[in-house]
């Protein structure tokens, strides 16, 4: 895969866009100290930490994270940096990566118009040559952070990407933009929320990652314990 050694000119992108009703279900994994709909509104730096389409000073706008499925927001968010260490044929999640994490039900609350990054020819649209916007690891996030604020310019209409997950393809992931962080372009479901670090729901957690051949670590020992 392929970054390439700059962007595109204005005016070179033919976004496709797919539009999705509202009423559809989604959902998201967030830190307890935001509300299920609320969106982050802290712009990242503009080379390290943050995730793969966030804002930064150079792009001002709050964005949130979701997926259709819930093992799939599961996976975006917790298995990012979870690899294979040759010595073992499961991975180990971290039990303090559970820590003020909650997975929330979230609905559309009107119809959202998404430029699609699924396909290879809908990124060929947007002058991509393969997958790695989308497939790319978080070494790569600052440039594909740079890359959605010129896919933004290029489709104003956007309110948001549909992308495959790449930690749960072939399903799908999106990220939502707007110019506030309590939008209103989601509304709360009915679903109860899961704090992931309550008992049960590590449980829970742990059962859901298992297709990903990761289970969650048990909780850390206190720092400094023994000397």
């Amino acid at each position: 895969m392929a970054r390439g050694a700059r962007l595109p000119d204005a005016g070179m992108a033919e976004p496709r866009r797919v539009d999705w009703e509202r009423g559809r279900v989604l959902h998201r994994v967030h830190s307890r100290k935001r509300e299920a709909v609320e969106f982050n509104p802290t712009p990242q730096d503009h080379h390290f930490g943050g995730g793969r389409f966030d804002s930064t000073p150079n792009d001002l706008y709050s964005y949130l994270y979701a997926a259709p499925e819930p093992t799939t927001a599961l996976a975006e968010r917790l298995l990012r940096d979870i690899g294979f260490d040759g010595d073992n044929p499961t991975r180990v999640l971290p039990h303090r990566e559970l820590e003020g994490k909650r997975l929330s039900q979230v609905r559309l609350a009107r119809d959202v118009a998404l430029l699609s990054l699924r396909s290879l020819f809908d990124l060929n649209a947007v002058q991509q040559e393969d997958d790695w916007l989308v497939r790319s690891k978080p070494t790569d996030y600052a440039f594909t952070r740079r890359w959605a604020h010129w896919l933004r310019a290029e489709a104003p209409w956007a309110q948001g990407f549909l992308y495959e997950s790449r930690l749960a393809f072939p399903e799908v992931s999106l990220v939502l933009f707007d110019r506030c962080a309590h939008s209103d372009l989601l509304e709360a479901a009915e679903e109860p929320a899961r704090d992931l670090d309550e008992s049960e729901n590590v449980r829970w957690v742990d059962e859901q990652l298992r297709r990903f051949r990761v289970r969650v670590g048990p909780p850390d020992t206190a720092e400094g314990a023994g000397g």
